[in-house]
């Protein structure tokens, strides 16, 4: 999850108040290897624990927090939660105390004191838009190419329809990773899912184009997609980016703001197309097939359908 500006503001703030906060942050990018957002995430969490605490002396304070102290907040805090917000959140508190404790701040570990939050792989429908509202929002995008931003916004969106990848895998896209000679394009893998190889259609590559030399332009960074405010550099996963598509959304009458919802329409639709699971496994880049599972959710007409094939369950 990617924290937001007024997230960022309140970790510089919190970090300033709190010198052990501030060297939990230091763990976390020096020893750790996290990436900043993981970071800026977590010192969100944890700044907001410690100012609930109100400790005078946080490195010396932090010595006589209770069990019952962090088990009440957490479970106050957690409570008006989504189920994956709350899985990141007693993660961000697990893992500061756990660090607390083996820097000696804590005598003992209480990491047990957070309480476990269950978040069930297929616990919910995924929430998707209809494949007429992704062409609907390429036709709105691609009506505004005359703008610095609406050239990248479709570029951008051609690529999330077309290969179905998610939004993140499109900001760390390289120069590199575009073979124009070759006809293809690659991306790179997250969430230890597996790296991408597709082929460049003529549609995606005149998007990319078109963005690459009315607005890109030679920028030294091997980023694809850069900044359009100002000196231009790379897209951080979130900021501007996620602006500018909350934008396209608005104006093409989405109400779903996210871009992962073009991610579920491109899956959903290969599933009304009888495609087999394990090929849509594939092209999502998941290396365990239960992670696609969710999308079978939402398409209602093989799932009738699964009563003829196992007509032994039916009553």
């Amino acid at each position: 999850m990617v924290a937001s500006q007024e997230n960022k503001d309140l970790n510089c703030e919190e970090s300033e108040r709190f010198k052990l906060l501030n060297e939990y942050l230091d763990f976390l990018g020096n020893h750790r290897g996290l990436k900043k957002t993981t970071i800026s995430v977590r010192g969100h969490d944890v700044g907001k624990f410690l100012k609930s605490l109100k400790l005078q002396n946080d490195q010396v304070d932090i010595r006589g927090i209770s069990v019952s102290q962090v088990y009440d907040y957490v479970i106050k805090t957690a409570k008006p939660m989504k189920r994956p917000t709350r899985k990141r959140f007693v993660s961000s508190i697990r893992s500061f105390l756990k660090f607390a404790h083996l820097r000696g701040y804590i005598q003992r570990d209480i990491t047990e004191a957070v309480p476990t939050v269950e978040t069930p792989k297929l616990g919910s429908i995924p929430r998707g838009i209809s494949w007429e509202s992704v062409e609907n929002l390429l036709a709105v995008a691609g009506a505004n190419l005359g703008s610095h931003t609406g050239r990248r916004s479709f570029a951008i969106l051609q690529l999330l329809a077309t290969y179905g990848v998610r939004i993140g895998q499109v900001a760390t896209l390289l120069l590199q990773d575009i073979n124009w000679r070759e006809g293809s394009i690659q991306f790179r893998p997250v969430k230890f899912g597996n790296p991408l190889s597709f082929p460049l259609y003529p549609e995606v590559a005149d998007a990319l184009l078109t963005y690459i030399r009315e607005t890109r332009g030679t920028a030294s960074y091997p980023e694809v997609f850069l900044t359009v405010c100002g000196e231009p550099v790379p897209l951080s996963n979130g900021g501007s980016l996620q602006t500018s598509m909350k934008t396209c959304f608005r104006h093409a009458g989405i109400t779903t703001k996210s871009a992962h919802a073009i991610r579920h329409a491109f899956a959903t639709r290969l599933m009304e197309q009888d495609t087999p699971i394990k090929t849509i496994a594939d092209l999502l880049g998941h290396k365990s097939i239960r992670n696609t599972f969710i999308y079978t959710k939402v398409d209602l007409k093989h799932l009738r359908l699964l009563t003829y094939e196992w007509p032994e369950v039916v009553s």
